[in-house]
C-alpha cells in the first residue's frame, strides 16, 4: 500500500512537470521557432528541439509519442514556441501539427521571377522550382489559364501559408486568387469590348507598368485603347525593358530597335503575353477606360504624366518636362 502511494506521489510529479511546469528557457528570445523537415523522426525532432535550446532531455517526448503510436505523425513545417510553454505543451503542439503561418505580401507589378524572389526571402522557397513550376504551360493549363506561363496570373494580395506549403500549391492558390477576382461580370465587360481574357491581362500588365500614379490608369489605358483602334503601335517603354531582363540602365533609344516580339515599339497590336502581374485596379482600368481621346502621353518624373491628343502637344509637352530638369539641376 505504501508502495502504490509513493509510486503515485512519483508519477504525480512527473505529471505535473510535464504539464504545469515551464520549461527551462534558454533561449534568448522570447520565441523559438523550430522547423521539423519532411520525413524526420521524433529523434530526429527531439535533436532539433535541443540545437534550439528549447529542450534539455527529450526523453519523456520520446516515451509518449511512443506508446501514443504518434511518433511517425507529425507534420513538416515551423513550430512556433514561447516562453512560459511546458513540455506537454510542446509535444501537443507537433502532435496537432500546429504550424505557423506566414504572412506574404506580393505587391502589384512584379514579375514571375520577383514573387519568386518574395517568396524565397519570405518562406525559404527554392526559387528555381517556383520559376520552373510557373513557366511550364502543361501546369498552367491544368489550372484553366491558355498561356504559356503563369506570367500576370499570379495574383498580386496578401497570403498565409504554412511553413513547407508545396511550391506547386502556393502557385495554384495565387491563380486561384486571380481567378476569383475576375469575376463572371468581368468577363462579360471583355466579351462587350472584344477582348479576350488574355488580351485584358496582357493590357493591365501594361497599365501596371506604367501607372505610379493609380489615378491614371484609366487615362493610360484609353491612350492604350485608342492606339489599338487606330491601328498605332503602342509604344510602351515596359514591354520593352520585359525583353531586355538583364537592363540595369535606364532605356535608351537603341533598345528600341532590339528584334522582340514584346517590342512595341516595332511590332503593332499588344504584345503576346503580360509583363507583369497586375494588381485589381489595372485589370478594372484595362476594361473600363477612361473616356478620353488621348493618343500619347509623357513621365513627368515625379510619378505622373502629361496626356495629348496630338503629336504637336506631345512633343511641347516633352520639352516642357526637359525646360524643368534642367531648371532643377
Amino acid at each position: 500500500m505504501v508502495f502504490v502511494s509513493v509510486f503515485g506521489l512519483i508519477l504525480l510529479f512527473f505529471v505535473t512537470q510535464w504539464m504545469v511546469v515551464p520549461i527551462s528557457w534558454r533561449a534568448k528570445e522570447d520565441t523559438v521557432s523550430v522547423v521539423i523537415e519532411q520525413g524526420d523522426s521524433m529523434t530526429r525532432i527531439v535533436q532539433r528541439l535541443n540545437e534550439a535550446d528549447l529542450i534539455k532531455d527529450g526523453t519523456g517526448l520520446l516515451v509518449l509519442s511512443k506508446l501514443l503510436g504518434k511518433d511517425r505523425y507529425i507534420q513538416a513545417g515551423r513550430y512556433d514556441f514561447m516562453r512560459g510553454t511546458t513540455l506537454y505543451s510542446v509535444w501537443d503542439k507537433l502532435i496537432r501539427g500546429d504550424v505557423a503561418l506566414n504572412e506574404v505580401t506580393i505587391p502589384e507589378g512584379l514579375t514571375i521571377k520577383q514573387v519568386a524572389g518574395i517568396l524565397k526571402r519570405e518562406m525559404q522557397i527554392d526559387s528555381s522550382k517556383f520559376m520552373r513550376v510557373a513557366m511550364d504551360g502543361k501546369f498552367a493549363k491544368s489550372m484553366g489559364i491558355s498561356a504559356s506561363n503563369l506570367e500576370g496570373y499570379l495574383f498580386p494580395d496578401t497570403y498565409k501559408f504554412s511553413w513547407g506549403t508545396p511550391i506547386e500549391k502556393v502557385v495554384r492558390i495565387l491563380v486561384e486568387q486571380f481567378k476569383k477576382t475576375f469575376t463572371d461580370s468581368l468577363t462579360r465587360r471583355a466579351e462587350e469590348i472584344s477582348f479576350s481574357l488574355a488580351e485584358v491581362v496582357i493590357l493591365a500588365s501594361m497599365i501596371e507598368a506604367e501607372a505610379r500614379d493609380g489615378e491614371e490608369r484609366d487615362l493610360i489605358s484609353a491612350v492604350y485603347h485608342n492606339r489599338l483602334k487606330r491601328g498605332m503601335l503602342l509604344q510602351c517603354d515596359p514591354t520593352v525593358i520585359y525583353a531586355l531582363p538583364e537592363l540595369d540602365r535606364q532605356l535608351l533609344l537603341k533598345d528600341l530597335e532590339i528584334d522582340s516580339p514584346y517590342n512595341t515599339y516595332k511590332y503593332p497590336g499588344l504584345p503576346p503575353g503580360p509583363i507583369c502581374n497586375p494588381g485589381r485596379a489595372s485589370i478594372l482600368a484595362a476594361l473600363y477606360p477612361a473616356d478620353a481621346n488621348y493618343l500619347y502621353f509623357v513621365a513627368t518624373g515625379d510619378g505622373s504624366h502629361i496626356f495629348s491628343t496630338t503629336l504637336r502637344q506631345h512633343n511641347n509637352a516633352k520639352i516642357k518636362i526637359k525646360r524643368a530638369r534642367s531648371n532643377k539641376m
